[in-house]
């Protein structure tokens, strides 16, 4: 039930405290429509949350809250909401409740993470938009925390390139932090991207909410990419929270006498495979995007002829007397243009001379 969540995402219960009350309680229904006995629960909740939460179910505020979230343009999401992402709900302790701004739905996509470190070298900004640039358009939705540096200049890229990106806050999504990226968070929404909290609008970060960001950036994506990284990065935080869900690492080496490139070098020592070099080492991990790449290439490289013959070998394999027909060619032009589209892999001869179309 998601006013349930809500209610305890505004008295301020820790995701591990909800967790635990509604396996107490056998289910989020059941839990609100029990909210009265929340004083049996002392073992799990304080005084102070108990006194918070019997306030705010019995009483008309949740439905101001929530009157105040659609007055400045916040929706939510919660663990139980159809759009909550299915990676990310099989995390240890999974955020509960999302505030968003943005495309919601950018979070049932294919995610990878992009972090790294805030004070970069030049090579790192450089190989930061390349892979940013060229794995938005491979098809990822790219995710990262909207901080200085490696954050920042990713997601700036994915917006400048027309791509889609989610920023996962540390603070609430009336507090962007840094302040210097608030243009940036407005154009990310402009352009059809997301943001996200796991915290109420108005909560300022603290320390330790930046390495709690770091869980939701991992368990939203598919990997995790540090393009530079210095020994002790936040970003490393993201990788061992990646690691422990069994995302894939990968990793840029950098020059071994920086010590901006010491934490991604050492994850090259640490992680077997994770080494990458250029995009493609990344895309060509994954199946679908393989795939969707070598279609794409294909699609590019059909000539007008070409793309007729494809369009009628679409749904079933034609004698050639019949693909004449169909495609008007002139026999001989046909005949040539098959034995070169044989070589490209476009199409495929079968016995009695009858032709499909090559998967």
């Amino acid at each position: 039930m998601e006013d349930c969540y809500l209610a305890m995402s505004l008295a301020g219960i820790s995701c591990k405290k909800q967790h635990d009350l509604v396996r107490k309680f056998g289910s989020s229904q059941d839990l609100w429509a029990n909210f009265s006995r929340l004083h049996t629960l002392k073992m799990i909740l304080s005084d102070e949350e108990i006194e918070k939460l019997h306030e705010i179910f019995s009483t008309s505020k949740l439905e101001d809250y929530k009157f105040g979230l659609k007055k400045v343009g916040i929706n939510y999401i919660t663990i139980e909401s159809e759009d909550y992402s299915q990676p990310l709900k099989n995390i240890f302790d999974a955020p509960t409740v999302l505030y968003c701004k943005g495309d919601k739905s950018l979070l049932k996509k294919d995610c990878l993470a992009i972090v790294g470190s805030r004070l970069c070298t030049k090579y790192g900004k450089e190989q930061t938009q390349i892979f940013a640039k060229q794995l938005s358009k491979a098809g990822f939705v790219i995710v990262s925390g909207l901080a200085e540096g490696v954050d920042g200049i990713a997601q700036q890229q994915v917006v400048d390139c027309g791509g889609k990106t989610i920023a996962v806050l540390a603070g609430g999504l009336n507090n962007i932090y840094p302040a210097i990226h608030k243009k940036l968070a407005e154009s990310i929404v402009e352009k059809g991207g997301l943001l996200i909290s796991e915290n109420v609008p108005n909560y300022l970060p603290k320390s330790y909410s930046f390495v709690q960001r770091n869980r939701i950036i991992a368990g939203l994506c598919l990997g995790v990419f540090v393009p530079e990284a210095s020994e002790k990065s936040g970003s490393l935080h993201t990788v061992a929270f990646a690691n422990d869900n069994g995302r894939s690492i990968f990793a840029l080496p950098g020059p071994v006498s920086s010590s901006k490139s010491k934490g991604t070098n050492n994850l090259i020592k640490f992680y077997q495979g994770c080494c990458v070099t250029e995009p493609n080492d990344i895309i060509g991990d994954f199946p679908q995007f393989k795939k969707q790449k070598a279609e794409q290439k294909r699609s590019v490289q059909l000539g007008f002829d070409e793309e007729i013959v494809v369009n009628a070998l679409a749904d079933e394999s034609l004698h050639f007397e019949e693909l004449q027909q169909k495609t008007q060619l002139d026999t001989k032009a046909l005949n040539s243009l098959l034995v070169k589209m044989e070589i490209k892999g476009l199409v495929q001869r079968l016995p009695g001379n009858e032709f499909c179309k090559k998967n």
